[in-house]
């Protein structure tokens, strides 16, 4: 579940440092650069949802055992973070003026009674073909 709770939001470094503060020693090649792969992702997403991937009882340490790839990492941020964008854009929509309906033309409406009324008398005389 994402919490948009701003008053307790982390910088992609804090958050970072704190999802490879949850995980026993980490067994990266170079742990700096994993850590700055980490905040390099977390930079390009909203706060809370970053704080969402290191909440240990939803985020990223409630699935993976080890430190997780930064490929992980995006899987779990990317699809949240791609529904927040439709969601907002729906919402605009749905919030836009709607055009003015248009006016109505008397000759159009016209035809459109005839072509009614036409229809109706050829429909009431069965649906055999008609004899004209």
């Amino acid at each position: 579940m994402s919490q948009n709770n701003s008053g307790n939001l982390l910088s992609p470094k804090e958050a970072a440092v704190r999802l490879i503060g949850f995980y026993p020693t980490i067994m990266a090649s170079d742990p700096e650069i994993y850590a700055a792969g980490l905040v390099h992702i977390f930079s390009h997403y909203p706060a809370h949802l970053v704080n969402e991937a290191v909440n240990p009882l939803h985020g990223l340490l409630s699935l993976h055992d080890f430190p997780p790839t930064m490929k992980q990492v995006k899987e779990f941020l990317e699809p949240r973070h791609q529904k927040e964008l439709r969601d907002a854009e729906t919402q605009a929509r749905f919030n836009r003026k709607q055009l003015p309906a248009p006016e109505r033309n008397p000759e159009v409406d016209k035809k459109i009674e005839a072509g009614l009324r036409q229809l109706s008398a050829h429909l009431a005389k069965g649906f055999s073909p008609s004899t004209q």
